[in-house]
């Protein structure tokens, strides 16, 4: 069956150009009804201009200032507060003596990070603290509801996330022996979360109220066990540790606390899909401390459709995921960026919310869980791989998108659970035709071209195969000799546009020469129109 997606384009040259910024403060109200969405989109303008070479990330120098009034704090820095991280003991325990005479008011410390969160008013002195690095301490939030919704066409994955994924058969003992970290709001005792949950509450709640929902979706699109909201892993162990207030806040060092407090309980895999603007110190140094540990932390991008990775997504080594519809394309919500690891189910996704409900769960929030879902079921699937090499195979088998290769709305591909679990099977033949983009010409004496890119997500190499593609003014027949099992091959070929508004259509397909596993995504069509 055939692929046919409807886009429009602008008619500039070649690829994409990213920056900007990635969470805002969100104040949601827990007052979730069955089948209800939390997340949405704000509009992304996207702009085809050079793609970006993938850069080293570089972090600020750290500020030192004194306490003053009329400081111009960073928009989500907490007033008020700093954090503090030691080079050693010794500098570290002389400035927790020095407390009193400072004028600082001690809010949390982690002897493990040599780290310090302080509170400060008009009489506070920060200068001369030896060994210091003084960093702010900023609002972390869960992403943003923003007030409209997915762009148009956009299709949701309902209870069907993980047959688009690729899970075929009993997925019931996934994720056995493993625990997952959920970083979040918190999770309530479900119907759908029968299995092994353990809770650690690092912030209090106002009393009287509720924690929000947004912690339990999470935890059931990696282990639910409900037939309306089934789980990646519905074997694994939650160990819920509540860093969100009822509101949905928290902060960058509640973050590190836990991070660090997730990985000494034995957690294989740490989900966060809460993030922020700031670029603290603490939290890159407690990511460190996890990854040296073995732990894998996977991160939401976050839903401002900014060109940018929020943090911790954003720091080397965390898996960061964006989102996609059932039709496979990138939600404009979905904030992107050179960094970007894989993009998973976002959009109305069937997931638990409060005790006995249900909600159509969308965002960045509900596609991390997904991905931290495939690296539990990974590794309890194939025993002998550690955390960090579970994970890798994860990205590594994921369905390419988008421009050829790694991009910023797809980073290396759609997660694909099934050529997860195939791997090392031999035998398997899957021909797919993985994108079709416009790519608009630099000079006015050359034609536009169609890339089509063809992938290999079998696992035998694939031999002759031949390839049809079909644009307004030709067919062209080709062939590929030779491609290996993951590898991909892109063809572009020279397209002439009409001079009206008509859309301009490219159908192609590819076929094998044994039985192909998958035949839906042998052929595509897709339809382009200028703005």
């Amino acid at each position: 069956m055939s692929r046919k997606t409807q886009r429009t384009i602008t008619l500039m040259a070649s690829l994409l150009v990213l920056g900007g910024v990635g969470y805002y403060v969100s104040r949601p109200q827990d007052t979730a009804t069955a089948l209800r969405t939390n997340e949405h989109k704000l509009p992304l303008e996207h702009k085809h201009t050079a793609q970006p070479a993938n850069k080293p990330l570089h972090r600020a120098a750290a500020k030192r200032p004194s306490y003053h009034e009329e400081e111009q704090l960073p928009d989500t820095a907490l007033q008020n507060e700093r954090i503090l991280t030691f080079k050693n003991d010794a500098d570290y325990q002389k400035f927790l003596a020095s407390l009193k005479a400072r004028g600082l008011l001690l809010l949390g410390r982690s002897d493990k990070l040599l780290a310090v969160r302080v509170g400060t008013n008009r009489d506070s002195h920060l200068n001369d603290i030896d060994g210091a690095e003084m960093g702010y301490n900023y609002l972390v939030s869960i992403p943003t509801p923003p007030q409209a919704d997915a762009q148009e066409g956009a299709t949701g994955f309902g209870m069907n996330a993980l047959s688009w994924l690729g899970v075929e058969g009993d997925n019931s003992a996934w994720g056995k022996g493993i625990t997952v970290a959920v970083l979040d709001t918190g999770v309530n005792e479900h119907i759908a979360l029968q299995g092994n949950i353990t809770q650690i509450l690092l912030t209090d709640l106002a009393e009287g109220s509720k924690q929000l929902g947004h912690g339990t979706a999470v935890a059931s699109i990696i282990s639910g066990d409900h037939r309306l909201a089934p789980g990646v892993a519905p074997a694994s162990d939650i160990l819920a540790i509540r860093i969100a207030d009822e509101t949905g806040s928290s902060n960058s060092f509640t973050m590190a606390e836990g991070i660090m407090q997730a990985v000494d309980a034995g957690a294989s895999i740490i989900n966060i899909s809460m993030g922020s603007y700031g670029d603290s110190n603490a939290v890159a140094n407690a990511v460190r401390y996890a990854q040296e540990q073995g732990a894998v932390i996977v991160a939401s991008t976050g839903n401002e459709g900014r060109e940018t990775i929020a943090y911790p997504a954003a720091y080397e080594g965390v898996i960061s995921v964006g989102a996609v519809e059932q039709h496979g394309d990138h939600l404009d919500f979905s904030n992107s960026g050179e960094t970007l690891s894989v993009v998973a189910p976002g959009y109305q996704v069937n997931a638990a919310w409060g005790t006995e409900q249900l909600t159509s769960f969308s965002g960045t929030s509900a596609s991390a869980p997904f991905v931290s879902g495939a690296i539990a079921a990974t590794l309890s699937e194939k025993p002998n791989m550690t955390a960090q090499q579970a994970a890798d195979l994860v990205v590594k088998l994921s369905n390419d998108g988008g421009y050829p290769g790694n991009d910023p709305y797809y980073g290396n591909g759609t997660l694909d659970l099934g050529r997860i679990m195939d791997y090392g099977t031999t035998g398997i033949y899957d021909a797919a035709i993985t994108s079709q983009v416009l790519i608009m010409p630099q000079t006015d004496t050359a034609l536009p071209e169609a890339w089509v890119t063809v992938q290999n997500q079998g696992t035998e190499t694939l031999i002759n195969s031949p390839v049809s593609i079909k644009t307004a003014n030709r067919t062209q027949n080709l062939n590929i000799s030779s491609l290996a099992p993951g590898q991909i091959q892109t063809f572009r070929i020279p397209v002439v546009l009409p001079y009206t508004d008509e859309a301009v259509t490219i159908t192609s397909s590819v076929q094998t020469n044994q039985a192909d596993k998958d035949t839906s995504n042998n052929s595509r069509s897709d339809s382009f129109t200028r703005e």
